[in-house]
């Protein structure tokens, strides 16, 4: 299924629970919120391959997998935010029969990024829908370890990047909201190696839940 048709069905999903909820208004100014995000494309791979020499396995989850968010809403139509998310990850080992030999590797992807979302256009306190703008800032870390036989490394590094993006919330009440957001995250490269690429730029979509707390709402 193509990604924006993925997209569109949530957007209408979400737009259809809020219209059989009751009236009712939230403020949000003062709140904050703990947000639990899940990639919704995640190509996940595993696999055993067999050759001449021996064997590997391989276990794989590209694309943005999962990520936890706090909002702060400094204003009605602004909020920031703190987020920290797991972009890629991937193990492998690999069994040669000539010469014997036992590889193992492992490696991930983190992002930290300090940020800031604001709603367009500024919400009314009945607006139970809510779309934004999304911007962020900060560290991307990759982590990557491998053994054999005789041979033990780990290897980290952390690159500046950023992410700008869109997303749309959906209150079920003056606790809890859905949401879907899009966007791209673009970084420096990597002087080593993670896996095998020195960069991972590219696009994330992502569903979650929050939980909201404080405020006057």
């Amino acid at each position: 299924m193509k990604a924006p048709i993925v997209v569109i069905r949530i957007l209408l999903l979400l737009i259809f629970i809020t219209t059989f909820l009751q009236s009712q208004t939230i403020t949000l100014r003062g709140s904050s919120a703990i947000e639990l995000d899940l990639g919704f494309w995640n190509n996940v791979n595993a696999g055993q391959q067999f050759n001449g020499i021996g064997v590997k396995q391989e276990a794989k989850a590209s694309g943005f997998v999962g990520g936890l968010t706090y909002c702060y809403w400094m204003r009605e139509n602004m909020a920031i935010t703190v987020a920290g998310s797991l972009l890629s990850s991937e193990a492998s080992s690999t069994v040669n029969t000539n010469p014997i030999t036992v590889r193992q590797n492992a490696n991930a992807l983190f992002s930290f990024l300090v940020g800031m979302r604001y709603f367009l256009p500024e919400p009314e306190p009945e607006d139970l829908v809510r779309p934004y703008v999304a911007l962020g800032v900060g560290s991307y870390m990759g982590f990557e370890a491998s053994n054999s036989l005789l041979v033990q490394s780990a290897h980290s590094e952390s690159t500046f990047g950023g992410r700008a993006g869109i997303g749309l919330d959906a209150h079920l009440g003056k606790s809890v909201k859905l949401g879907v957001n899009a966007g791209y995250n673009a970084m420096s490269d990597f002087r080593s190696a993670v896996g095998a690429r020195n960069n991972f730029n590219g696009f994330d979509l992502s569903v979650g839940i929050a939980f909201l707390f404080g405020g006057q709402r």
